[in-house]
């Protein structure tokens, strides 16, 4: 019934002059991610998103699949693309080129978190207590380019007067936060980045970041950690599209993505497995707090 229901409202809009007009103006709607080195697999695991777009919109759909945020973000600002899904930084790094795209969606945690927090954590039982206290000890951190391995909580420390490199003894960059809370546990650090969506930062609940992992593992126990810092929310990425797209093709595309995870949920799950919850509106103000914070400057019109 369904599928009968979504064929009529189709035929009804490529029938109906007026409700024809903004779909002319979109023609193919293009649609880019990130594919990585297998695009064959990814556009064919995406095909459920894909199709269920070109029903709710009753366009043409195309995905465009890239190897990198930087290939993405070159398709939107120069209108390869009208629609992309981004990691924040790369949003951030989009609208500094060329102020042409907003944040539509965002996808959501099983508990509705819309992101995270990065954290400092160290053992419950060290001297460390504050921020003060961490001169000259070792801080495990991830990659350069981790938002919430290292970029986030440099940033909170360089609000505080705090440089890392000459305020640590030594800073030990790991793969990602459960290396880095694996490096805090082994006793390797005193320190290490960690993040969670959870309101409660050394929450076990599943799915609300590594520490969650690591104690689902056994591993550890969050009542031997203490969390000395925290960010502000650090909003999940967002999907993007141009702002020349027809107003209309916004409003029908923001309706379609948030009654996805109820309507058909193997397309939500094609396309954002990894954050149960659903899409929410995006709230461009968190994007804009983000920027500041890691002082990005925001692009020029």
């Amino acid at each position: 019934m369904r599928h009968i229901i979504a064929w009529f409202a189709l035929l009804l809009a490529l029938t109906s002059p007026a409700l024809a007009d903004w779909r002319d103006d979109v023609g193919t709607l293009r649609v880019g991610f990130i594919a990585g080195d297998n695009p064959a697999y990814e556009v064919a695991r995406l095909e459920k998103f894909r199709s269920y777009l070109h029903y709710a919109l009753a366009v043409p759909v195309e995905l465009f699949p890239a190897r990198s945020y930087e290939a993405l973000i070159e398709a939107q600002s120069t209108g390869r693309v009208q629609y992309t899904v981004l990691s924040s930084l790369a949003f951030l790094a989009l609208d500094q080129r060329c102020v042409c795209a907003e944040p539509l969606v965002q996808p959501t945690t099983a508990d509705h978190a819309r992101g995270f927090r990065a954290l400092l954590v160290t053992k419950s039982d060290s001297a460390i207590t504050s921020l003060a206290d961490a001169r000259n000890t070792r801080i495990a951190v991830g990659a350069k380019d981790s938002l919430s391995g290292r970029r986030a909580p440099f940033a909170g420390l360089a609000s505080e007067g705090i440089y890392p490199e000459s305020y640590f003894l030594r800073i030990v960059e790991t793969a990602d936060s459960e290396t880095a809370l694996r490096a805090l546990i082994a006793g390797e650090v005193d320190l290490a980045t960690a993040w969670s969506s959870s309101s409660e930062p050394l929450s076990p609940a599943i799915g609300s970041g590594p520490l969650a992992v690591l104690a689902g593992d056994g591993a550890l126990s969050p009542s031997t950690l203490r969390v000395i810092w925290q960010s502000e929310l650090i909003p999940f990425g967002p999907h993007v599209v141009r702002k020349d797209l027809p107003d209309m093709a916004k409003s029908r595309l923001l309706q379609a993505l948030t009654d996805m995870r109820n309507t058909n949920p193997d397309a939500y799950d094609a396309i954002e497995r990894g954050y149960p919850g659903g899409f929410v509106a995006a709230d461009p103000v968190l994007y804009r707090h983000l920027a500041e914070f890691l002082n990005i400057a925001p692009g020029k019109d």
